[in-house]
């Protein structure tokens, strides 16, 4: 399956940082992230619905302590990862 961030979660990645860790380090934390992400949505596709009305029509998963919210194409062929938020950010 082909996996597309959208510009505002590619940002939303980029974003994480922290004044523990070095650059390195959290350069890596993004990509195991990455990763996490992904075989979470291969696992479980369409079984959880975003419940909040603001992304009706998507789907909501919770990665280390991050909602991923996500879409599919028509074809189920490719996802498209519309947002990534800490679990204590506001939608």
């Amino acid at each position: 399956m082909n996996m597309k961030w959208t510009p505002s979660a590619r940002k939303s990645l980029r974003d994480i940082q922290s004044i523990h860790f070095t650059e390195e380090e959290t350069k890596e934390y993004r990509i195991r992230l990455v990763r996490s992400i992904q075989d979470k949505i291969l696992s479980l596709m369409v079984s959880m619905p975003a419940r909040e009305p603001s992304w009706q029509g998507t789907y909501r998963i919770l990665v280390d302590r991050y909602k991923v919210y996500y879409s599919f194409s028509d074809d189920r062929q490719t996802c498209f990862i519309e947002a990534l938020r800490h679990q204590h950010q506001n939608d």
